[in-house]
């Protein structure tokens, strides 16, 4: 019985003492937001209410998009979202819900759009920013325009914006859907930046996934949290891409 008691203490040490999870996104308002120095927005909110509901804590932290990509890769315990789950990212994370599902398309500044048409029927290159390490990087490569778009990597899809909004790249890769929100803090309405090329087959999904290595009670406790508040017929609203 000694022995008993003594292995259930070292076990619950064990848990105790365990690395802490971390929890890393990239800022993309207004789903990913850093509000007086707290990482917030609407997707914070759904992995925070999850872990709620898990019994699980996590300290959150925000990044470029690449780092994050990168911490999660590398690092066990580590939680990232929101992460598109597409085939050559499979074998890389646990999965443990949908939290949205995007579309893309090549998008450009409306006061441009006649001049940017025209220069690709007239096969003249474009420059096209992309975070680095964003899952539609080989979707920009299967379009039929792909040979004119010289892409230009970036750190974050804020950034890509800043730069189109800046006048020093010709379009951005993102969901148009998205455009109003992204569009507030310029002071301008969501039709200021038009869709010069749609991808077909975007269209995907995003989740919280866990990084590997990421202790396995955790895991589960996730994915059946996930289950009991969402399930499997969970509605996707369209939110953003990574």
């Amino acid at each position: 019985m000694r022995l008993l008691l003594w292995a259930i203490a070292v076990g619950l040490f064990g848990w105790c003492q365990a690395e802490p999870l971390k929890a890393v996104t990239t800022p993309m308002s207004p789903y990913q937001t850093l509000e007086h120095g707290e990482v917030s927005g609407s997707n914070t909110d759904w992995v925070r209410r999850l872990l709620t509901e898990a019994g699980v804590e996590a300290e959150f932290a925000m990044y470029p998009w690449a780092r994050s990509y990168q911490l999660a890769r590398s690092e066990s315990n580590v939680l990232i979202y929101p992460i598109a789950r597409t085939a050559m990212r499979e074998a890389e994370f646990e999965w443990i819900g949908r939290i949205a599902s995007f579309e893309l398309a090549v998008l450009v500044k409306a006061d441009n759009f006649l001049s940017l048409q025209s220069r690709l029927q007239h096969q003249q290159p474009l420059s096209l920013a992309l975070a680095r390490g964003h899952a539609a990087a080989s979707l920009v490569q299967s379009l039929p325009e792909a040979e004119l778009l010289d892409v230009f990597y970036t750190a974050s899809t804020d950034e890509a914006l800043q730069l189109l909004m800046n006048g020093r790249i010709d379009a951005v890769l993102e969901n148009p859907l998205l455009l109003p929100e992204l569009l507030k803090p310029y002071q301008l309405p969501g039709d200021a930046v038009q869709v010069l090329l749609p991808i077909p087959a975007s269209r995907a999904d995003v989740y919280l996934a866990a990084s590997k290595g990421t202790r396995a009670a955790v895991v589960e406790r996730l994915q059946q949290a996930w289950q009991r508040l969402y399930g499997e017929q969970q509605e996707m609203e369209t939110g953003p891409p990574d």
